[in-house]
């Protein structure tokens, strides 16, 4: 009768755990293109089974940039797309950015329009021959697990050449 007792317990104590995850799992957010549409008027397919956005096709270019020291912009080519945030999540005060390297904690990069915060934030990072394919990785909250994108310029993309 003790076993069968402790046994109990125990899986009642470990339900939640096993329902829930160790983290919590929200649902993946959108991507699509930013609204300047960085890059040029290129195909884009965002597939949200696998997370992935994808840039260009045969026969179409990415559109050089000149650096711009007022926008903090290095010259190159470059895409521009949004990555909004799953409808679940209101509070970006523990959001974390893992991109290229880089971390931005406190959901500093989410966008600001009039003061007001939104619901996404934009990225247009450099791409090139030897850059083709990279990963945003996005932590919503303290507690959830983290989100990869996938974001790829296809095969058979050209990049337009700088001055």
């Amino acid at each position: 009768m003790k076993k069968g007792l402790a046994f109990l317990f125990a899986v009642i104590m470990l339900a939640p755990l096993l329902l829930v995850g160790c983290g919590r799992q929200y649902t993946y957010g959108i991507v699509e293109r930013d609204n300047a549409l960085t890059g040029g008027n290129l195909s884009f397919v965002y597939d949200e089974a696998t997370h992935t956005a994808t840039f260009g096709g045969e026969g179409e270019a990415v559109l050089f940039y000149e650096a711009d020291e007022g926008l903090g912009r290095v010259a190159g080519n470059r895409i521009g797309f949004k990555i909004y945030a799953p409808c679940d999540v209101t509070d970006y005060s523990k959001a974390k950015l893992n991109f290229q390297g880089e971390e931005i904690t406190g959901g500093a990069f989410m966008q600001t329009v009039y003061g007001q915060v939104m619901n996404y934030f934009v990225l247009t990072p450099i791409v090139s021959e030897d850059n083709r394919q990279f990963e945003v990785k996005v932590t919503w909250t303290q507690d959830a697990e983290a989100q990869v994108y996938t974001i790829k310029v296809a095969d058979g993309t050209k990049f337009v050449a700088g001055e």
